[in-house]
């Protein structure tokens, strides 16, 4: 399991409990400099969730140093191949100077295909909410809504594109 610590003290030299563990970059990650001001969008290419979109959003607009992003994963956990705990949905993270983060965990263990067009990022975005409301839905001893009935395909309906656009510029 991957913890972050807090950071150090101005002035105190770090340690490997302040840092956390170092996770290689990997190169199936966009560089933060071409990710769209609300982040981006990934499809899981193996394991249980394959085919499944991943959100990466970005915490802050304009972009500041430290960049930081949370991800928005199809589960709340979110498992290796082998059945091993991965990561947790809403998990937050930051760019690392010699080192990668969260997103380059997911994306090596899961072999997630990333993509900084806008359009994938809001059908991800769009898939999440869907999956979260059908959720909300299962908990509350509701049926899910069946999101390919004419009257529930919001996903290429007119006004729910415009309202997911209007969530980031």
């Amino acid at each position: 399991m991957i913890f972050r610590g807090q950071p150090p003290e101005p002035g105190s030299a770090p340690t490997s409990a302040d840092t956390g563990p170092v996770i290689p970059r990997s190169a199936a990650v966009p560089c933060f400099e071409t990710w769209p001001d609300a982040g981006i969008g990934g499809r899981i290419g193996r394991g249980e969730h394959e085919g499944r979109w991943v959100v990466a959003e970005c915490n802050q607009v304009p972009f500041l140093p430290p960049f930081e992003y949370h991800l928005m994963l199809p589960a709340r956990e979110l498992l290796t191949q082998d059945g091993s705990f991965l990561l947790i949905s809403g998990c937050e993270d930051a760019v690392h100077p010699g080192g990668g983060g969260l997103i380059d965990l997911l994306t090596d263990e899961l072999d997630v295909a990333w993509s900084t067009e806008r359009v994938d990022y809001l059908d991800a975005w769009s898939e999440d909410l869907e999956h979260r409301i059908d959720e909300e839905r299962e908990q509350q001893g509701l049926q899910p809504v069946d999101w390919a009935a004419p009257e529930r395909a919001r996903r290429h309906d007119r006004w729910w594109r415009g309202w997911l656009r209007s969530r980031r510029p």
